[in-house]
């Protein structure tokens, strides 16, 4: 019996180990994540912050207006108790969206414990939050919450701020102090002063 010499280039007839492809895969896979997870901070959210941002200060630049100059002045002098309605806000933002805004079905919500804007975004639903309240003459929020896919790119504090901000320019367009907040089942009633 003759033995033929093993060649080195001759196929072995065993498995050969695939465990070498799968860390690869994992290190690949996670470089992938990694480089994602910074593009989104960097660069995707900033931009769509700035879009969303951008969009919600027209409207509600739009929406205060449209408060004529000096409206106040037929305020009689012991104030005005203003009851402003769920159907009267949502027609307010309605108005003031562009046909090609992002921004859909706005609704408004008011109940004894806090006001809720729901709309669409993008197809997607969102919502926003707020205790309104007079605070040294001026109307303002606190407690802001933000629902959806707009919590991704603006924070609860940011849209506090910009709706503060945009109810301090109403307020100085009426001339006249916020003397109370109070909410009602589908109302909110303004006291100026």
């Amino acid at each position: 019996m003759t033995t033929q010499p093993v060649s080195a280039n001759a196929p072995s007839t065993g498995r050969r180990k695939r465990s070498g492809c799968i860390p690869g895969c994992f290190i690949t896979l996670l470089v992938l994540i990694v480089l994602l997870i910074a593009a989104w901070f960097v660069a995707i959210r900033p931009t769509l912050h700035t879009i969303a941002s951008d969009q919600l200060d027209k409207a509600m630049t739009s929406a205060v207006n449209q408060v004529p100059s000096h409206a106040g002045d037929q305020i009689p002098s012991g104030g005005l108790t203003l009851p402003v309605d769920e159907t009267i806000i949502t027609n307010l933002i309605s108005v003031n969206l562009a046909p090609s805004n992002p921004v859909k079905h706005p609704v408004t919500h008011i109940t004894s414990s806090g006001m809720r804007l729901e709309f669409q975004l993008y197809g997607y639903s969102c919502a926003i939050s707020a205790l309104p309240y007079a605070d040294n003459g001026q109307l303002k929020v606190k407690n802001v919450t933000v629902d959806g896919i707009i919590g991704l790119v603006m924070s609860s504090d940011e849209i506090t701020a910009l709706l503060n901000r945009h109810l301090a320019d109403a307020q100085q367009r009426l001339q006249h102090p916020t003397t109370g907040v109070q909410l009602k089942d589908h109302e909110v009633d303004i006291t100026l002063g």
